[in-house]
């Protein structure tokens, strides 16, 4: 079980593909999102350029998208 990430950084215009594995049982899957909350205290950032990528909930879900691998 995983998650995969692509992060297509808006700053620097880089592609970016990451995969973790993960709990099924910490994982809140809501509908076919697997998070309806973005957290915008802590930095996540761009692996690249390292510009912050959820400054807002709706900055973050248009940079980055999630899967979930079985």
């Amino acid at each position: 079980m995983g998650l995969n990430y692509t992060i297509n950084c808006r700053h620097c215009g880089h592609h970016t593909e990451l995969h973790t594995t993960t709990n099924r049982r910490t994982m809140h899957i809501a509908g076919e999102r697997l998070a309806d909350h973005v957290d915008t205290e802590c930095a996540i950032r761009c692996p690249i350029c390292r510009s912050r990528l959820n400054n807002t909930e709706a900055d973050f879900r248009a940079q980055v998208t999630i899967r979930l691998e079985a």
